[in-house]
């Protein structure tokens, strides 16, 4: 082997082993990049995840789009017409162009949760900090999605269930959970809050921010986000229909 091809193994080898260390370690992995990141620390991570979903899609699609199955049937029977043709609706969508919401989803994710990282770190914490660290952070803390991702799939093409999730929204009784605080604890997920645990340790270990202060940030502008979401959804509920022409 050349001593290039020997440099890009050993590379390689340094990636998953950073990927690992995320999950028990997190500090280590971001260390081991400060000061020497490079668009393969975000860009690898977060094509990882997207194969990972793709994957999970392709396993769950023919459960999720079969209208015949019990779970769904008994899902349709609870909907007026109106939702039950909704519901139709979608899962065409799902079958026939649903995988394009994995990587369009994530890259998005991605862009967006770095540059908030990048603007918190600077206005609030007055550290000098570059977009591409943020994306390595995000990007490194997204690999819990691939979890997520890998065992809800697990548990939909097990169960046969499509309505299966890992959420806390699945131990809430159906009035509970058809209130405005059901609704936020419905959207809330474990994963969400290791992935923000990950994204303060990422932020602490790059740009030297205390961790419990970045945590705490994070998930303050997390509950903001979450909170406003449900609101809006609220909101848009209840409005009167427009006016028939």
């Amino acid at each position: 082997m050349s001593e290039t091809g020997s440099g890009f193994a050993v590379w390689v080898q340094g990636f998953f082993e950073r990927i690992q260390l995320v999950f028990y370690a997190p500090r280590a992995a971001f260390a081991a990049v400060r000061g020497r990141e490079t668009a393969h620390d975000w860009l690898l991570p977060t094509l990882l995840v997207c194969l990972v979903g793709l994957a999970a899609h392709q396993l769950t699609l023919d459960v999720l789009t079969d209208l015949e199955a019990p779970a769904v049937q008994r899902h349709l029977e609870s909907m007026d017409e109106d939702g039950r043709q909704r519901y139709e609706q979608s899962t065409a969508m799902l079958r026939a162009h649903g995988w394009m919401t994995i990587p369009v989803g994530t890259f998005t994710s991605l862009v967006i949760v770095a540059g908030v990282l990048m603007a918190m770190a600077r206005s609030l914490f007055l550290v000098e900090v570059n977009y591409r660290q943020m994306l390595v952070v995000k990007a490194y803390a997204a690999s819990v999605v691939a979890v997520e991702w890998f065992l809800q799939a697990g548990l939909i093409w097990s169960t046969g269930d499509p309505g299966m999730q890992l959420g806390f929204g699945g131990l809430l009784s159906d009035g509970v959970a058809a209130s405005f605080v059901g609704r936020v604890l419905s959207a809330v997920n474990p994963f969400d809050l290791w992935q923000i645990g990950i994204m303060g340790v990422g932020l602490s270990s790059m740009v030297d921010v205390p961790k419990e202060k970045a945590i705490i940030a994070i998930v303050l502008l997390w509950m903001f986000w979450l909170v406003g979401g449900v609101g809006v959804e609220t909101i848009s509920r209840n409005l009167p229909p427009p006016p028939q022409g």
